[in-house]
């Protein structure tokens, strides 16, 4: 998504319009301007696989954050990196708060009420990563919200200006952003783990959370045809024997496991699709290279052909 410029909208509507984008991100928030002096910046949010990524200029007024933690959780809470580029802020969240000079970094979370305040200009940088694709125990992630990461001064400025660089092409629509996924979750780990003095997991920053990313992964790329264990390790950085390592930890057959989710797509799509999409269309949709390899695939998890099929249950 490009960023979208309040110089394109009348003054009058810009407050209104910055809060209809809280209201909508990957971590809804309601904004409020407490003072005007002549709203103006720009807005613009992205993804980088489940990674989401957002920056935002607020110029000419003093303006504040509110956001409410959903009752009872929710199997999707979030963890927000922002690093501030310029400006003067304070985040208020889970019993701690912090002002932040420029160029640092901060957590916030949805599982915690959020309360934020920026005076006068803000420049700000946001990495929303889940937290179980972080893997790391929540209660370590927790007790850093809201507080100044004790880290080396050269791992926060290396890792804040990474992550910086990265959101601001993202945004602008650079592709070559899409290969960073993996490394931005092992910086996030990394800087959390010396932040907590966890020495072993900041020497391993990825081994964690690697099994519930190749299934992220997986699952993203599930109907590609040249899916294949090659392909899933390289995309993690590791050897395909070390990938299978992985899997047997987990008792996970990985060739099962996606010939029945695309059996069970498939099976979906031979109920619910008009005829017009004819069984060799229903196969390249579902990943198979042909229509004899998907019919016996189909018939492996269900014992009937494809083409029967459809008909018993039309």
């Amino acid at each position: 998504m490009v960023l979208q410029s309040l110089f394109d909208v009348p003054p009058r509507e810009r407050a209104e319009a910055l809060t209809s984008w809280f209201r909508g991100g990957a971590a809804p928030a309601e904004f409020r301007v407490r003072q005007d002096r002549g709203l103006d910046g720009h807005f613009g949010a992205g993804r980088i696989g489940e990674l989401g990524v957002a920056e935002l200029l607020i110029d000419g007024a003093d303006s504040s954050l509110h956001r409410r933690a959903k009752p009872g959780g929710s199997d999707l809470e979030l963890l927000l990196f922002d690093r501030t580029d310029a400006g003067r802020n304070a985040v208020h969240q889970n019993g701690q708060q912090v002002s932040l000079p420029p160029a640092r970094m901060v957590l916030t979370s949805t599982r915690f009420d959020l309360e934020a305040h920026q005076w006068e200009s803000s420049h700000r940088y946001s990495i929303v990563i889940p937290y179980r694709t972080l893997g790391l125990p929540e209660e370590l992630v927790d007790s850093l919200l809201a507080s100044q990461l004790q880290i080396d001064e050269a791992l926060s400025s290396t890792v804040s200006g990474f992550l910086m660089r990265v959101v601001h092409q993202s945004i602008r629509g650079d592709p070559a952003m899409a290969l960073f996924s993996t490394p931005i979750v092992d910086m996030a780990r990394s800087v959390i783990s010396a932040a907590a003095g966890d020495a072993a997991r900041e020497t391993e920053p990825h081994a964690g959370t690697l099994f519930p990313r190749i299934m992220e992964y997986v699952r993203l790329h599930l109907f590609d045809h040249g899916l294949s264990p090659a392909r899933i390790a390289h995309a993690h950085g590791i050897s395909v024997r070390y990938l299978y390592l992985i899997l047997a930890r987990e008792s996970l057959s990985l060739g099962d496991w996606i010939r029945e989710q695309r059996a069970q797509c498939a099976a979906r799509l031979l109920m619910d699709s008009p005829y017009d999409l004819s069984i060799a269309d229903i196969a390249h949709r579902t990943g198979y290279a042909d229509q004899a390899h998907f019919s016996r695939s189909f018939r492996r998890w269900y014992g009937t052909s494809p083409r029967e099929w459809r008909r018993m249950h039309r």
